[in-house]
C-alpha cells in the first residue's frame, strides 16, 4: 500500500494551473483571481466630510467666518475658499479647494451669512483625505484569491470593471454499474438509486470547477468508452471497482490513448484508487460507496482544483498545498477513539464550540458505509497511521466540512 500523501503527490503531479478569461464585475463573486487586481482610482477619490458642519481653514484666526456656499454628497462647492471664509458641508459632502479642518455644527453658531466658532473647535479629524482607504495601483486581491462578495463591493470601489479569472476547470462525472438508477425513476428489483455524482457535482462547483455529469453508464465497454469523448480536464468515474471494473475499463478504453495504474491506498473509508491518462486527461477512479467517494474527492479532487485554479502559493510545498486545500485544523475529543492500524483513519464528527475551545464528537466507525452520519457530519477527524488509542479531551486533526 502507499500513504495517502504519497498518492496525492502521484495525482497532484498530473496538474498545472489552468488558463484565464477575462470576466465582468457583476460575475467575479466566487471565481479565482489570476494576476493581482489593483485599484484604477484612489477611494476616497477626494477629501470629504465625516459629520455635518463647516469646511474651514486651520490656519484661520478665531475671528467670525463668512458663510460662502454649501456643499452635499454629488453638490461640491467648487471655488476656493479665503482667509476666514467657510463652507457649509454635509455629511460626506467634498470638502472644498482651499479647506483642512471642519467644525461640527454643535461647536458652531450660525447667524446670517456669519458663523462663530472657538479657534479649539476646528478640528482636521473629521476629514477622510483622498486615498486614505486605498490608493490608485493599490493591489485589491492578490492572484490566486478567491474573489468574495466583500472584495465585490471593494473591487467596484477601485473602479474595476473587468478582472482576469481562472477560467472554471470541467470535470467529467460518470457513475458506472448495472445497478444503478437514476433518482426520479422506477427503482428496478436489486437496484440502488445513483446519488454519489449529485453529491460530487456541489462539491465541485463549491471548490470552483465545472462539473459535467454524464449519467450512469452500464457495465458493459460501448458505454463506458464514452467517456473518451469528455472535454475535460479530469474524468472521475464512480463505482464498479469490486467487480473487475479496472479491467472492463481498460478493455473499454484499449484503443484509445489510455494509460491506467491502480493503488491501494493506506487509508479507510476508501478502496483501490484508479489513476490514468486519457488522451492526456487525468482519470480518477472512485469507490462505489458514495460515503468513501465523497471523502476521497475531498483528498484528492479538491486539491487538484487548487492547483489547476491557483489558489495555492507556488512556494509552498506540496504537503502544504495538500493541508491547506483541505483547510485542516485542530480540536479535541468529546470521548475517545480506538488506535488505527497501518491506515490513515478519517473519522466523520459533529463539532460544537465550548469555553473558547472547539470539540469533535466522533460517530461510530462502523457508521462509515451511512450517508445519513456524513450529512450530518461536521467535520472528518484525521487519525495517524498506527495512531494508539486516542482518549477525550486529546487534541486532533479535523478536517472541516462546508465551512464549519
Amino acid at each position: 500500500m502507499i500513504s495517502v500523501e504519497e498518492a496525492q503527490r502521484r495525482v497532484l503531479s498530473a496538474f498545472k494551473p489552468i488558463d484565464a478569461e477575462l470576466e465582468d464585475l457583476v460575475h467575479l463573486a466566487g471565481r479565482i483571481a489570476a494576476e493581482d487586481i489593483r485599484a484604477r482610482g484612489d477611494n476616497p477619490p477626494m477629501s470629504i466630510a465625516t459629520v455635518d458642519g463647516y469646511a474651514v481653514r486651520q490656519s484661520d484666526s478665531d475671528a467670525p467666518r463668512k458663510i460662502v456656499g454649501k456643499a452635499t454628497p454629488g453638490h461640491p462647492y467648487f471655488d476656493t475658499v479665503g482667509v476666514n471664509e467657510a463652507v457649509r458641508i454635509a455629511i460626506g459632502g467634498v470638502m472644498p479647494n482651499g479647506t483642512d479642518a471642519l467644525v461640527t455644527v454643535d461647536n458652531a453658531e450660525a447667524a446670517g451669512e456669519v458663523v462663530h466658532f472657538r479657534t479649539t473647535a476646528v478640528q482636521p479629524d473629521f476629514v477622510r483625505h483622498a486615498g486614505h482607504d486605498f490608493k490608485s495601483g493599490s493591489v485589491l486581491v492578490q492572484a490566486g484569491k478567491r474573489i468574495t462578495a466583500r472584495d465585490m463591493a471593494l473591487l467596484a470601489a477601485g473602479g474595476i470593471a473587468q478582472a482576469k479569472v481562472r477560467r472554471r476547470p470541467r470535470v467529467a462525472i460518470a457513475s458506472v454499474g448495472d445497478e444503478l438508477s437514476a433518482p426520479g425513476e422506477d427503482r428496478r428489483d436489486g437496484d440502488i438509486y445513483a446519488c454519489t455524482g449529485y453529491g460530487l457535482s456541489a462539491m465541485i462547483q463549491t471548490w470552483g470547477g465545472a462539473p459535467c455529469d454524464f449519467g450512469i453508464l452500464e457495465d458493459n465497454a460501448e458505454e463506458i468508452a464514452t467517456i473518451a469523448d469528455a472535454d475535460a480536464e479530469l474524468v472521475v468515474t464512480l463505482g464498479g471497482n469490486s467487480v473487475g471494473n479496472t479491467e472492463l475499463v481498460a478493455r473499454a478504453l484499449g484503443t484509445t490513448d489510455f494509460a491506467m495504474e491502480t493503488w491501494k491506498v493506506a487509508y479507510r473509508p476508501g478502496r483501490p484508487l484508479l489513476f490514468g491518462q486519457l488522451g492526456g486527461t487525468p482519470m480518477l477512479g472512485l469507490p462505489g460507496n458514495p460515503a468513501s467517494a465523497l471523502v476521497c474527492a475531498l483528498l484528492f479532487i479538491r486539491p487538484s482544483l487548487d492547483v489547476m485554479l491557483g489558489t495555492q502559493q507556488r512556494s509552498c510545498s506540496l504537503p502544504q498545498r495538500i493541508k491547506c486545500g483541505c483547510q485542516s485544523m485542530t480540536a479535541r475529543l468529546s470521548s475517545g477513539l480506538p488506535a488505527t492500524d497501518e491506515r490513515r483513519t478519517y473519522v466523520r464528527a459533529s463539532l460544537v464550540t465550548e469555553g473558547g475551545e472547539v470539540w469533535a464528537e466522533p460517530y461510530p466507525v462502523l457508521d462509515y458505509p451511512m450517508l445519513s452520519v456524513l450529512a450530518k457530519a461536521d467535520a472528518l477527524i484525521v487519525l495517524p497511521p498506527g495512531a494508539p488509542e486516542a482518549k477525550a479531551g486529546d487534541r486532533v486533526e479535523v478536517i472541516p466540512l462546508d465551512g464549519y
